[in-house]
C-alpha cells in the first residue's frame, strides 16, 4: 500500500503534469495563431503587390497615350513657333515624351504629363503602400502601321518588392499603345502658313468621291481640306521632317488657297494643290478644270491621281498653266 508521502507525491506530479499540459496547449495555440497571422499578413502583402503589378500593366497604356498625344502636340507647336522642321522625328519624340523637353528646354504642355512624371507618380504610390518600386524604361519606339494610327512601344524593366522582403517581382516587357492621329495638326500647314492656317487631320469618310457625273462628295473633300490615304504621299510622321517621299501609310489633303489668301498670305493658283506638293512647289504633270468641280476651288492635281480622286469618268484638262 502507498503511504501518505506517496499520495502527496502522486498528487504533486499530477498537478505539475496538468500545469505543463496547459502551458503546452497555450504555447502551441499561440504559435499556431502567430503562424496563421504571419501567413495572413504575407498573403495580404503578396496580394497587394500582385494588384500593384497588374494595375501598372494596365495603366501604363493610358499614361503612354496621354504622354504621346501631348508630345506630338508639343512637337507641332515647336515647328510652328521655331520655323524649323525636325531632323529626326523619333528622336525628338523620345525626348519630349519621356523628359518633357525639346532640345533640353521644357515644353509647357508636358508639365506633369511626361512619362518620367508618370513613373515618379507610380513609385510614390507604391511607397505609400509599403512597396519599393524601381521601373526603368530601356527604350521607346515610335512607328506608324497604318495611315491613321501611330504606335508607341515602351520597353519597361520592373523590379518590385516590399519593405519586409516578403515577396518581389522582377520582369521586363514591351507595352505597345496605339494612338489615332485624328485632330492632331498637320505640321506642313503650320510651318508653311506661319501657323495662320492650321489644318487638323480629319479622314474623309464619304465615298465614292464621284458617282457618275455627281462630284459633290469630291467637292466637299476639297472644300474641307480633308485627308485621304495615299501611298504616293508622306505619312503623318514624315511630315514633321517635311519629307516628300511616298509611304505606304501616306496621307494627303487638297490645299484651299482661298483660306490661305484670307490670311494675307501669298497663294499660287497654278500649283498642284496636293498639300506636300503645293507647299514645296514640286514639279509635276497636271490635271485641271475638272468637270463639276468649282473653278474657284483651283483644283489642280498630278496626272497620276485620277484613280485616287475618282475623276476618270469626268472631263478634265491636261493643258494647265
Amino acid at each position: 500500500m502507498f503511504g501518505i508521502d506517496s499520495k502527496k507525491g502522486f498528487a504533486y506530479l499530477l498537478i505539475v503534469s496538468i500545469f505543463v499540459a496547459v502551458l503546452l496547449v497555450v504555447f502551441l495555440t499561440y504559435n499556431s495563431y502567430s503562424y496563421a497571422k504571419t501567413q495572413e499578413l504575407h498573403e495580404e502583402r503578396i496580394l497587394t503587390m500582385n494588384n500593384f503589378v497588374m494595375d501598372f500593366n494596365e495603366d501604363i497604356h493610358r499614361a503612354t497615350f496621354i504622354s504621346s498625344f501631348r508630345a506630338l502636340v508639343g512637337l507641332e507647336d515647336h515647328i510652328a513657333s521655331s520655323g524649323e522642321f525636325l531632323n529626326d522625328t523619333e528622336l525628338a519624340f523620345q525626348e519630349v515624351f519621356y523628359n518633357g523637353t525639346i532640345d533640353g528646354k521644357k515644353v509647357l504642355i508636358m508639365t506633369g504629363s511626361s512619362f518620367s512624371d508618370y513613373i515618379d507618380k507610380v513609385n510614390a504610390l507604391a511607397n505609400n503602400v509599403g512597396i519599393i518600386s524601381n521601373i526603368e524604361i530601356s527604350y521607346i519606339n515610335l512607328s506608324q502601321d497604318d495611315p491613321w494610327t501611330i504606335s508607341v512601344n515602351v520597353h519597361a524593366i520592373v523590379n518590385v518588392s516590399d519593405y519586409r522582403e516578403t515577396a518581389s517581382w522582377s520582369y521586363e516587357d514591351d507595352f505597345t499603345t496605339n494612338l489615332p492621329i485624328y485632330n492632331l495638326r498637320d505640321p506642313l500647314y503650320s510651318f508653311f502658313t506661319s501657323n495662320k492656317v492650321p489644318n487638323t487631320i480629319r479622314p474623309y469618310l464619304s465615298f465614292p468621291l464621284v458617282n457618275g457625273s455627281d462630284a459633290s462628295s469630291l467637292q466637299a473633300l476639297i472644300d474641307g481640306s480633308y485627308y485621304i490615304a495615299s501611298n504616293q504621299s508622306p505619312s503623318f510622321l514624315q511630315r514633321f521632317e517635311n519629307s516628300t517621299l511616298p509611304n505606304q501609310n501616306g496621307i494627303e489633303s487638297i490645299v484651299d488657297i482661298n483660306v490661305i489668301s484670307d490670311q494675307d498670305l501669298a497663294v499660287y493658283p497654278d500649283r498642284v494643290k496636293v498639300d506636300f506638293i503645293y507647299f514645296n512647289d514640286l514639279p509635276s504633270d497636271k490635271i485641271c478644270t475638272v468637270e463639276n468641280i468649282s473653278v474657284n476651288s483651283y483644283f489642280v492635281i498630278p496626272s497620276n491621281r485620277t484613280d485616287l480622286y475618282e475623276i476618270g469618268g469626268l472631263n478634265y484638262s491636261t493643258t494647265c498653266p
